[in-house]
């Protein structure tokens, strides 16, 4: 291994190639985790606005608000539950704003660590997506609907989108402007979309969801399980990762391409070495530490690279470079890179010194 290791450090010209290779496809992959996260986190704000408390839906809506209608009376029936400190509405209906910009607008109850509480004066709470569209600022008015109902935007909190940008006020205020602009969209008298329910103190949340699944008729769900279940981004993960396997391949095979060439062209210094007594698995470790130096190498020049091309893109594409995503990309990286260097074991194993050296 001391052996590959100086080579590398004395011929580095050698490995440009794969090096050069190798670093666009760590461009190709950090990019592709960041179209996929930022899809992701775009879609999800509300959501991830609820981390730390439940969502309950009616059963059989799959975990979808659209498609849920929770009778108001279970909000007392999960309240009397031990371990909920409270219950509230959460609605939601695509609608518009100002010069009808598609929003989501969404009722709601109890605040969360994201979202302040509702205005008791109606006023509105906006995603900052779209208050730099309008360069709206706290105090000013803002026009829902085709209905041109007026709100107050009483405070503006980032990323909160969900494919679009977010409005929320509370669910009296909802109501009536629903009702106003899409009676036919308003959910009954006595029921909403979903609930929220609040964890007591230190109350375990999966012990909490446990309880409350013994409830008929409800399904409860984290914030992060009702992400998953969202067909958008079952859609986008399922598209951006069967790119990105099929990078890593294509990753492996480079490294295995090109050290094969290499194991070909150095088979009478191995026969010496073999000649001298030095084993197959040390030559082969050393292969597989030029391999993992390089891609180190690669790895480096590449998130710089990407970093400098994502600073370039417009602000509109939604490309998020997400720690624990660059963390899998530099772990695959170096795992494809060494897999892809053991292919050349068997022909290190078929190196017979004799042969070789005539």
């Amino acid at each position: 291994m001391g052996i590959a290791l100086k080579e590398l450090i004395r011929r580095p010209s050698r490995f440009v190639s794969v090096g050069g290779a190798l670093t666009m496809l760590v461009v190709l992959l950090v990019v592709l985790g960041g179209f996929l996260d930022g899809l992701a986190l775009n879609s999800t704000g509300p959501y991830r606005a609820h981390e730390g408390r439940l969502l309950v839906f009616s059963d059989g809506s799959e975990l979808l608000i659209q498609r849920s209608k929770v009778d108001t009376a279970r909000g007392d029936q999960l309240a009397s539950v031990e371990g909920v400190a409270a219950v509230g509405a959460l609605n939601q209906i695509a609608s518009t704003a100002g010069d009808t910009v598609d929003i989501v607008l969404f009722g709601y109850d109890l605040s969360t660590e994201v979202i302040p509480p509702p205005s008791a004066e109606g006023g509105a709470v906006i995603d900052r997506a779209l208050a730099d569209r309008y360069d709206v600022t706290e105090g000013d008015t803002l026009l829902l609907r085709a209905t041109s109902e007026p709100v107050t935007v009483s405070a503006i909190v980032d990323d909160l989108s969900q494919g679009s940008p977010t409005v929320w006020i509370s669910t009296q205020r909802w109501r009536e402007i629903v009702g106003v602009g899409n009676p036919a969209a308003l959910p009954p008298v006595g029921t909403d979309q979903a609930l929220v329910v609040e964890p007591a103190g230190d109350t375990d949340l999966a012990t909490l969801a446990t309880r409350l699944t013994a409830i008929d008729g409800i399904d409860v769900a984290t914030s992060d399980e009702v992400i998953d279940a969202l067909p958008v981004v079952q859609q986008q993960s399922s598209t951006f990762q069967g790119i990105i396997g099929v990078t890593f391949v294509v990753t492996l095979m480079v490294v295995a391409l090109f050290f094969t060439l290499i194991t070909l062209e150095r088979v009478d210094l191995y026969a010496v070495l073999k000649a001298l007594g030095a084993r197959t698995g040390y030559l082969v470790a050393g292969i597989s530490a030029q391999a993992i130096g390089v891609s180190l190498v690669a790895l480096v020049l590449g998130l710089g690279l990407s970093m400098a091309f994502v600073g370039l893109l417009p602000a509109e594409l939604p490309v998020r470079l997400v720690p624990g995503r660059l963390l899998q990309t530099g772990v695959g990286v170096l795992l494809s890179a060494l897999i892809g260097s053991l292919f050349t074991l068997r022909r290190v194993l078929n190196i017979d010194p004799a042969e070789a050296i005539g």
